[in-house]
């Protein structure tokens, strides 16, 4: 990724059909909305060149309700890059601005519905990162 790519993401995906009638959802072959098979499919599309940078990532600004959280992740795919800045068992939303450098991303879950400001930076052999 040479150029600045943008996105959003997100994991609501409901996989039931809905009778209004009687107000029962039963599980459906088709399923809607943004499921994880294709915001993970996608989302490698925008991380392949960080990830061939890297596998190790410092992640600073992940928002929780009592602040932003920092730390260092490990990640060889765009799946596990993915679950690693994104929070476990409840929707969110996540909007990327990524390059070769790093990810910028607004990451809203119900933690953080206003959101909050994430960077993803590939650590490099040699360079201190202070963490």
């Amino acid at each position: 990724m040479t150029n600045t790519t943008k996105a959003i993401f997100t994991n609501e995906c409901s996989c039931e059909d809905y009778d209004i009638e009687t107000e029962v959802s039963t599980p459906s072959n088709d399923c809607y909305g943004d499921c994880w098979e294709w915001t993970t499919e996608y989302s490698g599309e925008i991380v392949t060149d960080l990830l061939s940078v890297s596998s190790k990532f410092l992640i600073e600004g992940f928002p929780v309700w009592n602040g932003a959280l920092r730390g260092v992740v490990v990640a060889h795919t765009a799946e596990e890059l993915l679950r690693a800045i994104t929070p476990d068992r409840t929707e969110w939303r996540l909007e990327v601005t990524g390059n070769l450098h790093h990810l910028t991303a607004r990451l809203s879950h119900h933690d953080a519905p206003m959101g909050g400001l994430m960077t993803v930076t590939p650590m490099l052999e040699g360079v201190d990162y202070g963490v």
